[in-house]
């Protein structure tokens, strides 16, 4: 007995698993069928309804109302209207016809294209003959006569198109019916073998159900304790989840946040551009990462403070609803580290290598829109001496007065650099030889006025009133650099305009 009945329990799992072989076979073939059939109806429409979008804005081009239209009542009445409607018809008909030829066609639709284009291309051609001097003296039954055009060819092969476009689709229906009728014969193939699997498919989804119940609380645990903050918010903007981050990044409690809208998060001076941007993004599924796309984010804590951050987004379609998952990040000590990679650690001004990268990307702008570009080379006379005298704490007070005046006497747009030790970088964008050299002597002079331990400024000047290809950021500060020295052998306390031989002189 006991025998038998291991028996019949080894037959029964041996035909369990059969069955449940032959069910994920059958499912398999089924589910390939079916992409089978959406998957060709998808080609076939997608590529149909192209070529018939495409068709019917040519014939709307080329009809009443269009380039035709434009060109024949240009030709009797010669109102200026009339031949700018033509042309633009006729760019949006050539448009038209270059989309066209992208497209997957068949011999006798490219042959109906060119046609199409040859007859187009004729009626241009009579348009430009028509906006002739010599045509103005003619009447217009000469110039109907002159500029007629036969286009029954472009008609005919119009309707080649249109007709090419129902032998497509009469096609597509006979593809999808033998397939339809093939997937339907493998699915009540299938569906002989269900019965037997009913109760073991219901003990089945008992199970999953159960892994389900498992995986979304995990999921809310991981949602939780995650380290960056997350919030989901629905079309209109409100708040509809966070997590434990998102309440300690902005110091709103959770009941709070879900009562409130995104742009209660944002400072109010961004929140119109921000509204805008939500409603353009709404609905694509794709994530967008708000610094990596160049948009910068700011938000608002509840005590006023704003802070940068970085904001990956997600809108996701669900069902009539559509939602996005923002996952924000707080970039302050980023920024920080930014800033202070790019500026010298003393002074505050930029630093050099971040002081050349500026310039060079200042002489490509002064080059691709024509505009002059100067660049001053500052060396702080007498430093040496007062640090041997009063100590490096003092040299450093110096130098650091110096940057503060130089900042306060620059303009906003000018950029500041120290090029090493007691030498610093003034790129002034939008600055010619008369202006620059003003600036660089009222810098000598007011510096001279207000300076203590005899500190002086000698200034190498170089101008340019258009930047060419070949010029070089090294070559920018190799001129200054000459017209510096000259200004020291001269004495120092001045300013001196870089000139072709002091480079000579210089080397």
């Amino acid at each position: 007995m006991e025998r038998r009945f291991y028996w019949q329990l080894g037959v029964l799992l041996s035909l369990t698993i059969i069955v449940n072989f032959a069910l994920f076979y059958w499912n398999t073939v089924a589910v390939q069928k079916s992409e089978q059939l959406n998957t060709n109806w998808q080609q076939i429409t997608s590529s149909n309804l192209e070529k018939a979008v495409l068709l019917a804005k040519l014939d709307q081009n080329l009809g009443y109302g269009g380039f035709i239209h434009h060109f024949k009542n240009y030709v009797l009445r010669r109102e200026p209207s009339y031949l700018l409607g033509a042309q633009t018809d006729l760019s949006q008909v050539y448009d038209n016809i270059r989309a066209f030829r992208k497209l997957t066609l068949t011999d006798e639709e490219i042959a109906a294209i060119d046609i199409i284009e040859s007859t187009v291309r004729t009626y241009a051609s009579k348009l430009s003959e028509a906006q002739s001097e010599g045509y103005k003296e003619l009447s217009v039954e000469q110039l109907d006569v002159l500029v007629r055009v036969n286009d029954d060819s472009a008609e005919s092969a119009q309707q080649s198109l249109r007709a090419s476009l129902r032998s497509s689709y009469q096609q597509a229906l006979v593809l999808q019916t033998k397939l339809r009728n093939e997937t339907l014969s493998t699915i009540k193939l299938g569906a002989s073998v269900v019965s037997p699997i009913v109760c073991l498919a219901a003990l089945l989804n008992i199970i999953a159900l159960w892994r389900i119940a498992v995986l979304f609380r995990e999921r809310d645990v991981l949602f939780e304790v995650t380290p960056d903050s997350i919030l989901y918010c629905d079309k209109q903007g409100h708040i509809i989840r966070v997590n434990k981050a998102m309440e300690e990044l902005f110091g709103y409690t959770k009941a709070q946040l879900l009562s409130m809208k995104v742009e209660d998060l944002i400072p109010e001076s961004y929140r119109m551009r921000h509204i805008n941007l939500r409603q353009d993004y709404s609905g694509k599924s794709k994530m967008r990462h708000g610094k990596k796309d160049g948009l910068n984010i700011v938000g608002l804590h509840k005590n006023g403070t704003q802070l940068p951050l970085d904001i990956a987004i997600a809108s996701v379609n669900h069902g009539a609803k559509d939602f996005s998952i923002a996952i924000v990040r707080d970039i302050r000590q980023e920024e920080e580290l930014a800033i202070k990679a790019e500026r010298d650690y003393l002074t505050g001004v930029y630093n050099r290598r971040h002081a050349y990268s500026l310039l060079e990307d200042e002489l490509i702008r002064a080059n691709r829109y024509r505009r002059p570009l100067s660049l001053l080379l500052i060396d702080l006379d007498n430093f040496k001496p007062l640090n041997d005298q009063e100590g490096h704490f003092a040299g450093d007070v110096a130098l650091k007065n110096l940057c503060q005046f130089l900042t306060e006497s620059a303009r906003p747009t000018d950029i500041i650099g120290r090029w090493g030790g007691d030498e610093f970088l003034i790129v002034c964008p939008e600055t010619a030889h008369h202006s620059v050299m003003s600036f660089a002597q009222r810098l000598v002079k007011e510096f001279a006025e207000q300076a203590e331990h005899g500190l002086t400024l000698s200034i190498g000047v170089v101008a340019y009133d258009f930047v060419s290809d070949q010029l070089s950021a090294n070559d920018c500060v190799d001129q200054a650099d000459a017209a510096l020295y000259r200004a020291k052998s001269r004495g120092r306390n001045q300013a001196v305009m870089f000139e072709a031989e002091l480079l000579m002189t210089s080397t």
